[in-house]
């Protein structure tokens, strides 16, 4: 046993994938996507929709964010809304409009605005879906496997199929700090190593094969893990050398580039992976997807595959900036994007990355993590020269952010660690001088560990987080009992003190590091069930029953009412489009959800919420998903 995050020193996450960035110019503009138009209406764009008045059912519109208005029916035509309210009413409207309509029993099913999920990451989660899945999740289920540790890995990268006997074994999603650790009292905690030449054999990937070369990249994607065969490649062809096979987000650059020509190539065959992607998302009752780090090729991947697929969802993101002038000087003048615009693909902000991730034992703190890792505080992503572990605000990144406000884009931050937080915060108050970015509805990513006085100073400023909330239910318990101790139980994921200082809050996936699936997000602020809690007995399985997880900080789980709104009517507001979705208000977008059952109804079990089916998706009024 020992540290998964020993040298671990760049700092990016699941906002920034590496597997993307070494591939994609292998998609250019100059390249087999040339004449592919930037602005691609693709064939779902809507020509119409359905007339049609829902009732019979449990019909929460939220209008105005209001969680408590429920009412009887819901009109809508052309692709929007018309009414809501009583069915008297709601017909009435339609026949004064001159609208021929059908009624459509909900048989009791519930109706929804459609789900938002507004921070994931569409084309660069799509370009490893060839890999051998060897993360801790069960996609289809969206819970953790029962049994997640070091021979499950042996045994899964084993049996793998073989094509080809001289290409590499690829791997994804790999998450050493879900694995089982071992608690040193007195002394620090010790999560499974990956890589080779040491000498247990558990975590040495050269006792699985020693010839073929295997590369794993990490659920975090900021860190890879090689065997000798693979590091002996990498250094040959590119004099990389890793440390004991682990390898840092710049050098899987050179790793992703010493793979044999066919295995990159098949990595480009993405159109079938978006398809996959976003049937996964309507099937989970999303009708916007927010991606939260947009650069050019992913984008023109995303035009040239609509213009032979259907639109299911919208689409908005926020363009990656990578600190550079010549970043901030390519993003175009901000405005506001148009409805047009959000029938289509629209850009709502600009995305900055601070720190790396607090399961990839990244995140910058302000104290030392509590198992072994270096550098023992994370890593902060803008430096200057002379403070490379910075203790104060580094000029490099008040400069940064003072730029990037400059821009007049709205700006989401990705901050996980306490002292990258309170970076973050003192960046903009520098750059807001003596305003308050709320106009710009400016975003912290992820915002993990946080205190009374970072919520005061946040509402203060007018910036809203948005968490990603499995921290709490998947990685929980090893945050509480391995990497962070008693500073997760307080610190953690704080939704509920958040609303408290009358901040706007959403709840994301990060999509690939954890599951599409917003119930399932609803479901986890609402319990905040650890699901991660291992068995004593070996091989230490997971629990499976989840009223038997014990809860983290239950004084920060949210109402029913308060998670819903997070997931719609507020992750809108957060995604500027509140103006034409994540509530039903007449003349929004008819994209809603119609449920199996009452995600608000409390004699549903909480721990249940993300197994509701979802019965139908419509977007613009027209149903783009049937159970």
């Amino acid at each position: 046993m020992g540290s998964n995050g020993n040298d671990h020193d760049h700092i990016q996450c699941g906002c920034h994938n590496p597997i993307w960035e070494a591939l994609k110019h292998s998609l250019n503009p100059t390249g087999h996507l040339t004449g592919q138009p930037a602005n691609a209406h693709g064939p779902g764009l809507e020509t119409g929709g359905e007339s049609i008045v829902f009732t019979h059912g449990h019909i929460y519109p939220l209008r105005n964010g209001n969680m408590d208005e429920r009412v009887e029916a819901l009109g809508i035509h052309a692709g929007d809304v018309v009414a809501s309210g009583t069915l008297a009413d709601v017909e009435s409207r339609l026949r004064a409009l001159g609208i021929a309509y059908r009624v459509q029993s909900l048989e009791g099913r519930t109706l929804l605005p459609g789900l938002v999920e507004p921070h994931a990451h569409i084309v660069q989660s799509c370009a490893m879906e060839d890999w051998i899945p060897v993360g801790a999740f069960d996609q289809e289920r969206q819970r953790l496997r029962e049994t997640y540790d070091w021979n499950w890995l042996v045994e899964t990268l084993r049996s793998a199929p073989v094509k080809d006997p001289s290409s590499w074994i690829l791997g994804r999603m790999v998450d050493p700090a879900l694995m089982p650790f071992k608690k040193v009292e007195g002394g620090l905690n010790q999560l499974i190593t990956l890589g080779c030449g040491f000498d247990e054999e558990i975590g040495n990937l050269d006792s699985i094969d020693a010839e073929r070369p295997i590369l794993l990249i990490s659920a975090s994607m900021h860190t890879a893990y090689m065997n000798s065969a693979a590091s002996e490649a990498v250094f040959r062809k590119t004099g990389v050398k890793a440390n004991k096979g682990l390898l840092q987000e710049r050098e899987i650059l050179h790793a992703i580039r010493s793979i044999p020509v066919q295995q990159q190539l098949q990595m480009l065959k993405i159109f079938k992976h978006l398809e996959d992607y976003f049937n996964t998302a309507t099937q989970r009752g999303i009708t916007l997807l927010y991606d939260a780090m947009m650069d050019p090729i992913s984008r023109l991947v995303l035009d040239a595959y609509f213009l032979t697929h259907p639109r299911n969802l919208r689409i908005g993101y926020a363009a990656a900036c990578d600190g550079s002038a010549k970043s901030l000087q390519s993003l175009p003048p901000y405005r506001p994007a148009t409805r047009e615009e959000a029938k289509r693909i629209y850009q709502g902000s600009v995305k900055l990355v601070s720190d790396g991730s607090n399961q990839g034992l990244t995140g910058y703190q302000s104290v030392d993590y509590c198992c072994e890792t270096t550098p023992r505080r994370g890593n902060f992503n803008v430096c200057d020269e002379q403070q490379p572990e910075p203790q104060t605000l580094p000029v490099a990144y008040q400069t940064l952010v003072s730029k990037a406000v400059e821009t007049g884009w709205p700006l989401m931050i990705h901050a996980n660690g306490d002292r990258a937080i309170d970076f973050t915060l003192q960046a903009y108050a520098g750059a807001f001088k003596d305003g308050n970015g709320l106009e710009k509805r400016h975003r912290i990513e992820h915002c993990s560990l946080l205190n009374a006085d970072s919520l005061e100073r946040m509402n203060q400023l007018g910036v809203s987080p948005s968490f990603l909330i499995g921290h709490v239910g998947y990685w929980g318990y090893s945050f509480q009992q391995a990497i962070f101790e008693q500073r997760a139980e307080t610190m953690l994921d704080l939704c509920k003190s958040a609303l408290k200082h009358n901040l706007r809050i959403s709840l994301h996936s990060d999509c690939t590091v954890t599951p599409l699936g917003p119930l399932r997000s609803m479901e986890q602020a609402v319990t905040r069930k650890m699901e991660g809690i291992r068995s004593a007995q070996s091989p230490y399985p997971v629990l499976q029953n989840p009223e038997d997880y014990p809860v983290l900080n239950a004084g920060e789980c949210l109402t029913r009412q308060e998670a819903l709104k997070a997931i719609t009517y507020d992750a809108a507001w957060q995604c500027h489009a509140e103006r034409w979705m994540g509530s039903l208000q007449d003349n929004n977008f008819a994209d809603l959800v119609i449920l199996e059952q009452d995600p608000l109804d409390e004699n549903i079990p909480a721990t249940g919420i993300r197994d509701i089916q979802v019965y139908q998706t419509w977007k613009g009024g027209q149903r783009v998903y049937q159970r």
